[in-house]
């Protein structure tokens, strides 16, 4: 069993490092970085979108779902050299007043430091600024962007500045730290907490608001002995912090970072929707589960499709009692998004089916609402941005 696991994730690592070749080349073969897009709904039906490019980012709209776009606006007035990976992408958010909030990543002090602006109306931005306070001493990555119900926009990231201490402890080096402040006009960020430890390096988290205004966390920590599981841990409107406790129990035990975080949405019932990948000892693949104890107990886990076809970076959005899962697969020549749905919270679900593809780089799957329905966001090199509604599935010739 030992020489099955080993091997396994001796295949997952050498996996990874052909992926992180693949960034490299794209980095190199495409220099504006137009993949890395992000994109959101506004409450009169705009469909706005992020543009990355070697020394600035841009957003421009489409009245149409994606069909045709206006003539772009730069946020960041000053050239800086950006920063895009499919594991650090930048983040577009607009709130119910339609106000624009951007997130973006740009090597500055330290690599791929993370910034933030935002407009009323996309028209004309603030100017960028850090998001860590101490972005010029530590590094700071995998930022996420969430803006709530309460008008309140939420950051959190991973964050060096406590690895000497972990290092002395074992576990995991990174740190999760937070801010958080009242959208506005003017938007100050406060000095920024740290919200948990032993965190896996590389492995994104995933952030969502409860019903109750809890900002819920998801991520992969490091337990004792290696094990890369994952956690879920709170932070109140009030402030208020809870201890992380453990929800996944794959025990993947592996000497490095798995580079693949979790997925997570709260429906307007309450009900946890959760994804993640694993490849350890009791389990090994892509799967789905769901809570009605806002995370304290998951459903028996689902595996999301063909494990034999090596399915990975899963999205998850829930609309009401409506659910979407992407995730993609390849199969040595194309990429595949593949989707499911179901129409009763997550108890049932829809056969799987191919709703994009491509031959050549592409970005992680997205999905995003309108609050009508649910859209795969994709891009890539060939097929270029692409909004696909997940219910009911279309198809893609084979």
């Amino acid at each position: 069993m030992f020489h099955v696991r080993l091997t396994r994730n001796l295949l997952f690592l050498m996996l990874f490092a052909l992926v992180e070749n693949s960034i490299a080349e794209t980095e190199q073969l495409l220099p504006e970085q137009k993949i890395y897009t992000a994109a959101a709904f506004a409450p009169d039906g705009r469909l706005w979108r992020l543009l990355p490019s070697q020394k600035f980012v841009s957003v421009d709209y489409s009245m149409d779902h994606g069909k045709t776009f206006s003539q772009s606006v730069r946020v960041n007035p000053v050239d800086m050299p950006i920063h895009a990976w499919d594991e650090n992408p930048p983040a577009l958010a607009v709130d119910r007043n339609g106000r624009l909030y951007v997130l973006f990543f740009a090597n500055d002090r330290q690599s791929s430091t993370s910034f933030f602006s935002h407009s009323d109306n996309g028209e004309q931005f603030s100017t960028p600024v850090k998001i860590s306070s101490e972005a010029n001493s530590w590094y700071h990555y995998q930022t996420e962007m969430l803006v709530n119900a309460a008008d309140r926009v939420h950051f959190a990231w991973h964050d060096t500045r406590d690895r000497a201490e972990y290092k002395r402890e074992g576990g995991g080096d990174l740190s999760i730290f937070h801010t958080a402040a009242r959208t506005g006009k003017v938007i100050t960020l406060p000095m920024e907490q740290r919200l948990a430890k032993n965190i896996c390096s590389c492995c994104r988290t995933a952030m969502a608001e409860d019903i109750n205004g809890d900002l819920v966390i998801l991520a992969r920590f490091v337990y004792r002995g290696n094990i890369r599981d994952h956690g879920l841990f709170k932070l109140s409107p009030d402030g208020n912090l809870n201890e992380p406790w453990r929800v996944t129990f794959d025990d993947w035990e592996i000497e490095g970072c798995p580079a693949h975080g979790p997925a997570l949405s709260i429906s307007t019932d309450g009900r946890y929707h959760m994804a993640w990948f694993t490849q350890g000892e009791k389990r090994s693949g892509l799967f789905y589960a769901w809570s009605d104890d806002q995370g304290k107990t998951f459903s028996a886990p689902m595996q999301i499709g063909d494990p034999e076809k090596l399915p990975g970076r899963a999205e998850v959005l829930a609309l009401g009692n409506r659910v979407a899962l992407v995730w993609k697969v390849f199969d040595g020549a194309k990429t595949r998004i593949e989707a499911m749905h179901s129409a009763d919270g997550g108890l049932h679900w829809s056969a799987a089916g191919t709703v994009a593809e491509s031959q050549s780089q592409s970005a992680h799957p997205a999905l995003i609402t309108d609050g009508k329905q649910i859209f795969l966001s994709w891009n890539s090199l060939d097929t270029g941005f692409l909004l696909i509604p997940i219910q009911p599935i279309p198809t893609v010739q084979q």
